[in-house]
């Protein structure tokens, strides 16, 4: 018999950012194992190559008045696909319901649960952490109702999963010492399209480091400045000689401010190609200290074939690279020159560390996990 799968995503996947990223992969890789697919998700123009060709497509738009959503806000609806998910379950069958992020459930798990569909949650991170990071993004009077309902709606997806999947282990043994009889399976993250084999070309000693994400995101923005005072001096004090790139979307005026006034930094805004920035740099930075989740620009660097250097909060999802030796991280200043020097006078060979991107992060990895999950659980 062959099941009927729905998976429901909050994430816009026409974007490129963490939680969109993570979420193409997620789909293309439960379409490489189901054949009857269906996907309710926040409309956009074009679903090649973001969408696979054999879902059946439910977009939603978004048409409630800032008004309306306040209202709905304080009544516990923080997410658009609320009504149209329950909704669509009530005149549409299945046989399992994925669950992209809690967010896509809040309000209504309990309610998905009753349809008698087996149920997956992919968790993209722990609320508790990505929202102490985050909140303040938002005003006061949206802040607390959203933070309250967004955990409820967590541990509501977690009580009323058959499955939940993680993209650490970190955030699996958290949910697992709050619930020890759940079925937690860290999943991973990775690309949605095929990794394509390169060569590398040789490339001059210089030493350039890059940092890449979304300059104007709160999680980004205080890491990164942080970085700039606290650890930036003591890579010039040790390499005089050293440059920074900083470079990614909307970088805010303060840190444009930052980058202009210290020595060996240039930051590049709004790059119509990352790939292109990423090339100049001969070592990679991740810098973010806060949150949970895996931190899928590390793979910008990797995708290149550059060492990794990194908050010790950023590690989670890439041990496998840590192991390899492809991977240094640090947690303060101390710390971070000892990685700083072994990263530096290691000599990797960038074939080698695209390789082991390639091993861990690929859609085939991510589909070969899942089939080993829902095998043992039984779904197929």
């Amino acid at each position: 018999m062959t099941k009927r799968l729905l998976f429901i995503t909050c994430h816009k996947l026409d974007e490129s950012n963490g939680g969109s990223n993570g979420s193409k992969g997620f789909i293309h890789s439960f379409a490489a194992l189901f054949d009857d697919c269906s996907i309710i998700y926040p409309h956009i123009e074009k679903t090649n190559p973001f969408i696979p060709e054999k879902y059946k497509l439910y977009p939603i738009t978004n048409h409630r008045t800032n008004v309306r959503k306040l209202f709905d806000m304080y009544r516990g609806v923080i997410s658009p696909l609320y009504y149209t998910v329950r909704q669509h379950l009530k005149t549409h069958q299945y046989d399992v319901i994925v669950i992209d992020h809690s967010f896509s459930g809040a309000g209504v798990s309990s309610f998905i649960r009753s349809t008698g569909a087996k149920v997956i949650t992919i968790h993209h991170n722990v609320e508790r952490d990505y929202l102490r990071a985050n909140a303040k993004e938002r005003p006061l009077f949206y802040r607390f109702p959203f933070l309250y309902y967004s955990k409820k709606s967590e541990r509501a997806c977690l009580q009323n999963s058959d499955i939940n999947l993680t993209v650490t282990r970190h955030d699996a043994h958290v949910f697992q010492s709050w619930y020890p009889h759940l079925h937690l399976y860290p999943w991973g993250d990775f690309e949605f399209l095929p990794i394509e084999d390169k060569a590398f070309a040789p490339k001059s000693r210089d030493l350039t480091f890059i940092i890449t994400g979304s300059l104007s995101f709160i999680q980004s923005l205080l890491p990164i400045k942080d970085f700039i005072t606290r650890y930036w001096p003591l890579v010039r004090q040790h390499y005089p000689t050293a440059q920074l790139i900083i470079s990614g979307r909307n970088p805010s005026d303060d840190l444009r401010q930052m980058c202009k006034a210290t020595e060996g930094i240039t930051l590049v805004p709004n790059p119509q190609d990352m790939n292109e920035e990423v090339e100049k740099a001969n070592y990679y930075i991740c810098p973010i200290n806060v949150g949970s989740g895996l931190k899928l620009r590390i793979m910008d660097g990797l995708r290149h074939g550059l060492p990794i250097l990194c908050h010790d909060v950023s590690t989670s999802g890439y041990e496998g690279i840590k192991e390899k030796g492809y991977l240094f991280s640090y947690h303060d200043e101390p710390t971070f020159v000892e990685s700083l020097h072994k990263m530096i006078e290691g000599n990797l060979s960038p074939d080698s560390i695209f390789q082991a991107y390639k091993e861990n992060f690929s859609l085939n990895a991510g589909i070969n996990r899942l089939h080993n999950i829902l095998n043992q659980e039984g779904i197929i």
